[in-house]
């Protein structure tokens, strides 16, 4: 009987329970699509093991070793240390080089090996003749048989595709995330310059390890001492981006979940408000507290077991959505191609259960908390259809005088906690944002509306101090300081709406101040969630702007990098100065030199510039008052050995300094002892791109430098052309103005996705003031009753419900953009100090259309009771006992 009475009533308020479901299975959808991106990486990344590496476990290299300035090893002495560990099945040494192919009329930066009897002994397979990765092959759509064009540091030349490498011939470098790898003759790597060194400079290990173990054992290896060793599928096997995709997700989305969980009590609240006349009959026939229990439970848990099923379905399409989100998140660039894999989509069962037992506990506890309350409650109470509020007001006010007394002691307890830990102003501002929920009773709305001004004046000016637990805390003071300034303005708003004679925003607004914390569940979503929205939108599009705003200046002034590639100084420098018809892209183009620098029995290393007085043609330093100095003095006159120092090294300027200088590349760099004489100093936190110093010596070459060139060019066709031309003398070119683009780019797709998150709190707050509407219309029947017999039409019953959930969601907005403006403030006075430039920019009409968004929904979604309530007839409301 008490199964066939649930589910009557899970079965004739299938409307409410459509409603209920769409609230409750928002936390089950977020959970099991996030999990779902967890076993979709896990499931990549363990592909990826035996696909891009094969058979091999470790890759030992010099320690010297780059891929710009490879390091051959001292393959004799190497060996013999290998020999040494029974662990080891085989190994083979291989010359591992870069090149950079044309492909689809893009460069492409590969990996090059070269093909020997010892490299096929060790896959146990012919190699057939020129072999490139299969990824880089399906990526760019290249066939057996088709040409690519190959270039190197002494020349150019084309190939024909023979054959698609798998398992270690699909090789992708020691991360197994580089565009692959074109397996050559060793006679073509000595005819055309791939590899300048006689001997290998990497040996490939496979082992009987299983895949656990590989982290210990490379570091037994390493002890040797004169190389490294990557263990490349134990990196895979233990990535951090395994979990961290889905579960930062999961925290991302965090609110949205904690508002699913609050619209659940509500709506156990409403199940209990609506059952309590029909089970009540049931009590009078006899039935027990454990029978009342039991027929509640069954309901609610119908509802709970339908949302979770569901939810969980919609956290499949809603996993796959995500997915589709970040495989869209491409790498583009005009001139430069890249092997980016796509993700496929895998979910686990168990996935999909855990995130089921994860959403349901919550509710679960909600609903047993509500039906043990229902099942104490007498027939005489449930029959009557009195509120169980007014009820527990009578009856209960000793757990009151309980609740009070616990949230005093955990006050207290927070109070004592931040006085040890922060300061005392953070201790009074808690008990100021305390003393209205204790006293709520006992305080007027003037006190409650000076409690929240003064907590706002408290926190004013402790913006931009601390770190990111003040920040935090800051912010919850912030809202409950709004909250408390606005809430207050009820009956004052209320009192102008009576001048204006508006009967159903007067009654709305009547409903709102008297049950107050009836509708405070969904007036916290909402204000929270757009909170969340509207700093999601402002802080990121400000940091975009900022950025997007220095992408003229570049580097110090200068928007075009060239580095030369090391591996030339075996073949000798292209000579971009001399090529009239390069230096014409340019508006000024110099060269410059990368070297490292410390002082004298000091650790700390340092990157300076160096170059000639050309480099003041352009360049720019963050500190106004030196460049105002430098617009007035003629660089010829600024001597060598003048250096240019960021403030973070030494504060002041005009003095003399001995440095130990020397190249940056390991290994064939000598170190020199210069005095050198700092001419001013700069705050390098304003730099786009950091350095730590500019020294001006004139015709000086550094032996291990990292020489380039810097440039200005303005068109983006010019820079185009000039980064082709750079590339195919296989040096490296960056146009510094189209890096930021990119960057401007991504960060407005991952705000677009930020928004997209938070707004599915949204869902909870719809359904929730759907249903609390639904709550409300039962809960009224008698003063609807009475307003009908009075005369009032059925559209002032009908305003009065959207005008009440349209008031809730004004002043969370109100609440909102208030609060958002103090964190906003809060967050710019962290920054500001730092980058002075820094301004708060807010994307306007992305947030006006959030929300007028937010006001529409809500409109569409309350409409539904409130078009109930005008249709009930006044003598079916007047019969309502009291």
């Amino acid at each position: 009987m008490i199964w066939t009475i649930s589910f009557r009533n899970f079965v004739k308020h299938w409307k409410i329970g459509l409603l209920a479901i769409l609230g409750t299975m928002v936390a089950t959808m977020l959970l099991v699509g996030g999990l779902s991106l967890n076993d979709s990486v896990s499931s990549y990344l363990e592909e990826k093991i035996n696909k891009n590496f094969g058979e091999v476990d470790f890759i030992l290299k010099d320690k010297a070793d780059t891929i710009f300035l490879p390091k051959a090893l001292d393959l004799e002495r190497v060996t013999e240390f290998l020999k040494n560990y029974p662990e080891i099945k085989k190994f083979v040494a291989v010359k591992l080089a870069s090149v950079t192919a044309k492909i689809n009329g893009k460069y492409v930066d590969l990996f090059a090996i070269a093909t020997t009897d010892e490299l096929e002994k060790f896959i146990g397979k012919r190699i057939d003749g020129i072999t490139i990765s299969s990824d880089t092959a399906k990526s760019f759509g290249i066939d057996v048989g088709e040409e690519i064009e190959i270039i190197t540091a002494k020349t150019t030349f084309k190939v024909k595709i023979q054959a698609l490498g798998t398992g270690l011939l699909n090789f992708r470098g020691e991360t197994a995330s580089a565009n692959g790898t074109i397996f050559l003759p060793e006679s073509m790597f000595e005819e055309y310059g791939v590899y300048p060194l006689k001997e290998a400079n990497a040996i490939f290990i496979a082992s009987n390890l299983p895949v656990e173990k590989h982290a210990e054992f490379a570091q037994k290896l390493a002890k040797e001492g004169s190389v490294r060793v990557v263990a490349g599928k134990y990196r895979l096997f233990t990535s951090p981006l395994n979990k961290i995709i889905g579960y930062l997700f999961i925290g991302f989305s965090g609110f949205t979940v904690i508002s699913s969980f609050l619209f659940v009590s509500s709506f156990f609240g409403i199940i209990v408000e609506e059952r309590k006349r029909t089970l009540g009959v049931l009590r009078a026939l006899g039935y027990n507290s454990l029978q009342m229990f039991s027929v509640l439970f069954i309901e609610g848990f119908m509802y709970l077991i339908s949302s979770e099923i569901v939810g969980a379905g919609a956290g499949i399409f809603f996993g796959r959505y995500l997915l589709y989100k970040i495989n869209s998140f491409r790498r583009e660039d005009d001139l430069f191609a890249f092997v980016q894999d796509r993700i496929p989509f895998d979910i686990s069962f168990r996935s999909i259960i855990i995130g089921i037992i994860i959403a349901m506990i919550v509710p679960v506890i909600i609903l047993i908390y509500r039906s043990l309350d229902f099942a104490r409650t007498s027939a005489s109470v449930l029959y009557t259809g009195r509120s169980q509020e007014d009820v527990s007001s009578k009856l209960q006010k000793g757990k009151r005088i309980t609740f009070k007394t616990v949230l005093f002691i955990i006050g207290i307890l927070i109070i004592l906690g931040l006085t040890s830990r922060i300061s005392y102003s953070y201790a009074l501002l808690v008990i100021l944002a305390l003393l209205p929920l204790l006293l709520r009773k006992s305080v007027t709305n003037l006190v409650v509306f000076v409690y929240g001004v003064s907590i706002l004046a408290g926190v004013y000016p402790l913006l931009g101090t601390g770190g990111a637990r003040e920040l935090l805390l800051r912010a919850g003071l912030i809202l409950a300081g709004s909250i408390y300034s606005i809430f207050a303005f009820i009956p004052y708003i209320k009192g102008l709406f009576e001048s204006m004679k508006s009967v159903p925003v007067v009654l709305a607004l009547s409903y709102i101040d008297r049950h107050k914390m009836r509708n405070f569940t969904m007036f916290v979503i909402y204000s929270v969630t757009l909170i969340l929205i509207l700093i999601s939108a402002i802080v990121p599009t400000s940091i975009s702007e900022y950025i997007a705003s220095k992408k003229e200046e570049g580097a110090f002034g200068y928007n075009f990098i060239i580095i030369e590639n090391p591996i030339k100084t075996f073949f000798g420098s292209y000579k971009y100065l001399n090529d009239a018809s390069f230096t014409a892209y340019f508006e000024n183009l110099v060269p410059v030199q990368l070297v490292e620098a410390s002082f004298l029995d000091k650790k700390e290393k340092y990157t300076f510039i160096v170059s000639d007085e050309r480099v003041f043609a352009n360049l720019v330093l963050p500190n106004e008052k030196l460049m105002a100095k430098l617009r007035k003095e003629s660089a010829q006159n600024i001597p060598d050995k003048s250096l240019y120092l960021s403030d973070k090294i030494v504060k002041e300027s005009g003095k003399e300094v001995t440095m130990v200088l020397k190249g940056v590349l390991p290994g064939i760099s000598p170190k020199t002892v210069e005095t050198l004489f700092i001419r001013d100093v700069y705050d390098p936190t304003e730099a786009l791109l950091p350095m730590d110093g500019v020294l001006i010596w004139r015709n000086k070459k550094f032996f291990g430098a990292i020489n380039g060139y810097v440039g200005v060019v303005r068109d983006p066709k010019k820079a185009l052309e000039a980064q082709e031309f750079v590339t195919r003398k296989l040096d490296g070119a960056f146009y510094i103005t189209g890096e930021i683009e990119k960057i401007y780019a991504s960060i407005n797709n991952l705000v677009n996705l930020s928004l997209q998150l938070f707004q599915l709190g949204f869902v909870a707050g719809f359904a929730g003031l759907a249903i609390i509407t639904f709550r409300n219309v039962y809960a009224r029947k008698k003063e609807i009753g009475m307003l009908k017999a009075v005369g009032a039409e059925g559209s002032v019953v009908y305003r009065m419900f959207i005008y009440e959930a349209l008031a809730i969601v004004s002043m969370a907005t109100v609440v909102a953009i208030l609060a958002s403006v103090f964190v906003v403030r809060d967050f710019s006075a962290f920054i500001e100090p730092l980058l002075q430039s820094f301004k708060i920019v807010v994307p306007v009409w992305k947030v006006l259309a959030t929300l007028l968004g937010v006001f529409a929904i809500t409109t569409i979604f309350v409409s539904i009771p409130a078009n109930v309530s005008q249709k009930i007839p006044p003598s079916e409301a007047l019969r309502v006992f009291d």
